[in-house]
């Protein structure tokens, strides 16, 4: 299997594993301003003792997973894959997605969609390929991946996808919808994901029997 380019974040310039040792290494990100008030540390070291295969930090991740941002989940799901845990890697993987969309879905700077568009692509080299290889098993943890998302408490700070925008690069401050908006973003996020995944099923010719109007109506 691969390594993800890099050993961590495609976007902010993590160290280099063994195996990717002929790669460029690229320069660590310097954010100033407010941005240096986002998770970038933590986050960073989360994602590499993962990869590595650190067992109290992968205990620790699934057990306080509202406490991470995506990127530390895409990286749980690509450990639990070379584990061959393939439900839990499409769970942990497809949950990092949509919550990594909905977080760039706050963002003003439109450069942070590429952003997790790119983060996803990082880890998901093999992931989405077993998934589409196994409808049956894809379905049961997209599935539970909707239903955990409605109830589900997100603790992070949603801003640490703006260290994934191109703004990061030479502004000062980030810029985000209001918070007040920030649950309403969410839900319409979860829903379209949803559609998403249906039509999806249906391409497949394997029909899902899940019903949209179950979805929560973002208003």
């Amino acid at each position: 299997m691969r390594l993800p380019v890099g050993g961590g974040l495609l976007l902010i310039g993590m160290v280099f594993f063994s195996g990717c040792a002929k790669e460029p290494v690229a320069p660590l990100l310097q954010p100033q301003g407010e941005f240096r008030l986002l998770p970038l540390e933590t986050t960073r070291r989360q994602v590499d003792e993962l990869l590595q295969g650190n067992v109290e930090t992968l205990v620790q991740v699934q057990a306080k997973p509202n406490e991470v941002t995506p990127p530390v989940l895409f990286a749980l799901a690509y450990q639990l894959y070379q584990q061959q845990h393939y439900h839990d890697a499409m769970f942990w993987f497809y949950t990092a997605q949509l919550r990594a969309r909905s977080d760039a879905n706050k963002s003003l700077d439109a450069s942070t969609q590429q952003g997790v568009t790119k983060l996803s692509e990082q880890f998901g080299a093999d992931i989405p390929t077993y998934a589409l290889s196994h409808p049956a098993e894809m379905e049961t943890a997209m599935k539970q991946v909707l239903s955990w998302d409605k109830t589900a408490q997100r603790r992070y700070n949603p801003r640490w996808v703006a260290l994934h925008g191109n703004e990061v690069q030479s502004a000062q401050e980030y810029a985000f919808m209001p918070m007040d908006r920030w649950p309403q973003i969410d839900q319409l996020t979860h829903r379209e994901f949803a559609r998403g995944f249906a039509k999806l099923m249906v391409s497949l010719h394997n029909p899902s029997g899940f019903s949209l109007s179950n979805q929560p109506d973002p208003g």
